[in-house]
């Protein structure tokens, strides 16, 4: 009787952990249930998705910095466009003296500083004949009428001393001196003359009767050479007609 009672005791335990470990099954079934993102599918389609938006951002820094680059490139264009026609500052007046590097002159002009002022002639100045274009030794420059075209730069000192692009000399009395123009625009006319625009803003007609020549060199240069860009001396009568234009090389 004593071994039945056992058996049925021991029968009993069996079931309630039998009872314990579905019970126990059935709420870890449920807890995966309530949260898929915590099972081995839900972690693979997170980390997928962190990757994607890893890898949309790489992209869209890498766009960013391509445009930046670009606006760069653009904004350099720019700048270096418009040094390349950036307008000399011209004045005139009276040379009082010329010695080894340096061309005294009494500016008349209301532009720049007025006075007396020192000419440095650098190794790039053009030091020109008002007649002929052709570069002048500074021994050979004359005391009389000027124009000069300088750059933005000046000393402080007394007299103020620059460099400047161009110098005309020698300029005869009663004479129209010739024009030192860089071309901002350049426009052809029906009847095939053109118009040439200056950075500051003087205008010239050219016709195809104007003679167009080269600065010191044998090239043949022509009405198509004239264009956006280009430096030149323009000798024009009273209507501001090109009679000759002599251009310099770029």
């Amino acid at each position: 009787m004593r071994g039945k009672t056992m058996k049925n005791h021991l029968r009993l335990l069996l079931m309630a952990a039998i009872l314990a470990m579905l019970l126990f099954g059935c709420a870890q079934s449920s807890d995966s249930q309530e949260n898929p993102e915590e099972t081995q599918g839900g972690f693979e389609i997170e980390a997928v998705t962190d990757e994607m938006d890893v890898e949309d951002a790489e992209t869209e820094s890498e766009e960013e910095n391509e445009s930046e680059k670009e606006t760069e490139e653009a904004e350099q264009e720019g700048a270096f466009a418009q040094t390349d026609l950036a307008e000399p500052i011209r004045i005139w007046g009276v040379v009082t003296d010329a010695y080894e590097g340096v061309i005294v002159v009494d500016n008349q002009s209301e532009v720049s500083s007025s006075g007396e002022m020192e000419l440095i002639i650098g190794d790039e100045t053009y030091v020109l004949d008002a007649s002929t274009g052709l570069p002048v030794l500074l021994d050979e420059v004359e005391t009389g009428s000027f124009e000069a075209y300088l750059g933005a730069e000046m000393t402080m000192s007394l007299p103020p001393q620059t460099t400047p692009y161009m110098v005309i000399v020698n300029i005869p009395e009663d004479s129209r001196t010739p024009q030192y123009a860089i071309a901002a625009e350049v426009t052809e006319e029906d009847d095939g003359s053109l118009t040439l625009t200056a950075t500051d803003g003087r205008v010239y007609g050219i016709s195809d009767s104007a003679q167009i020549t080269p600065y010191l060199t044998k090239n043949i240069v022509t009405m198509d050479d004239i264009r956006v860009g280009i430096s030149c001396l323009i000798w024009a009568d009273d209507e501001n007609t090109a009679e000759t234009v002599m251009i310099f090389a770029q």
